[in-house]
């Protein structure tokens, strides 16, 4: 593979690719930060006497800081890891720090671009839909007309459009994220995270000394994801709908990220099973050419017709 740590006639090209993706990278955080600290969720209205959104409020079992930290600090130790565990088994004298470096870099660039757009597509659909949490109402304590649900008939199918939060306990980033439940960051940024780390660790870690620890490490990242996606709705903070979406974006980003852009800079392990190819010559003309005595036919060389050898 070709690295700018060995060849220097390619720096300035890569040196442009790198301003160039750094660009879009800060591009992509950029506007996400200018979303969280700008942002306001559409008004959407509840129904009345609505129990689906009256539950009350609880602490966050996984907080967002401790997400991020292991949305982004486990996959990068997996890597680091993996690398290594490569690095110290292999055979080949060639293999050196600098190519495992390179890796890592590559494959945890692809990583944090694949998060960076995985979180703002979540954040523009969070703030587009503004679906009140299931502890709407204790947090946010609507002050309504409440003639609208007033109804002696069919009390619960009144639509509350117009309301404002009167509830003073909380503090107003909290009122405004009381109406970010659809979909579900939690879930969207553990299952991102998770699928990411199992498919580098399925195309870069191969173990001959067990078949078993490889999918027992993949299982138990998967569980972490798992485990985050279920506290959302004991925590009273998604509906499941929330969470199937957010692990739906956070499928569709992790495949992308990692089959559709990473297996471009990443390169495969090759096995035992799956030996490594060479490339194939782009043109004829490139193609060794076969020596011309070997494609004498066998009675000349065998020496039966002398007559034809002046012909050839």
């Amino acid at each position: 593979m070709p690295s700018f740590f060995s060849d220097q006639s390619n720096f300035p090209d890569i040196s442009i690719q790198v301003i160039v993706d750094t660009l879009v990278f800060l591009t992509l955080c950029g506007s996400l930060a200018a979303l969280n600290q700008l942002g306001q969720p559409g008004l959407t209205g509840f129904w009345c006497h609505d129990e689906s959104i009256s539950l009350p409020y609880k602490d966050d079992s996984i907080s967002k800081p401790v997400l991020l930290a292991m949305g982004f600090g486990v996959p990068l130790c997996v890597i680091l890891l993996t690398e290594c565990f490569r690095l110290a088994t292999s055979n080949k004298k060639t293999r050196t720090i600098k190519a495992q470096l390179l890796t890592v870099v590559k494959a945890y660039g692809v990583f944090m671009f694949g998060m960076a757009a995985d979180m703002l597509l979540t954040e523009m659909l969070k703030y587009s839909v503004g679906r009140p949490r299931p502890h709407f109402m204790d947090v946010c304590k609507p002050h309504f007309d409440h003639t609208n649900c007033s109804s002696v008939i069919w009390p619960k199918v009144r639509y509350v459009e117009e309301y404002e939060c009167s509830n003073t306990k909380f503090h107003p980033k909290l009122l405004r994220d009381s109406r970010l439940s659809f979909p579900s960051g939690h879930a969207s940024v553990s299952v991102y995270s998770a699928l990411f780390t199992v498919f580098y660790l399925q195309l870069r870690l191969e173990l001959k000394s067990s078949y078993l620890l490889r999918p027992l490490t993949q299982f138990g990242v998967m569980l972490l994801a798992i485990y985050c996606c279920v506290s959302r709705i004991t925590d009273h903070k998604h509906f499941a709908s929330d969470i199937a979406a957010g692990s739906t974006i956070g499928f569709t980003f992790a495949w992308m990220a990692f089959y559709k852009l990473g297996m471009r800079v990443i390169p495969e392990a090759p096995t035992a099973n799956k030996p490594r190819v060479l490339p194939r010559a782009m043109s004829v003309e490139s193609e060794p050419q076969t020596p011309t005595p070997l494609l004498r036919p066998a009675a000349y060389v065998q020496g039966r017709r002398p007559d034809f050898a002046d012909k050839v």
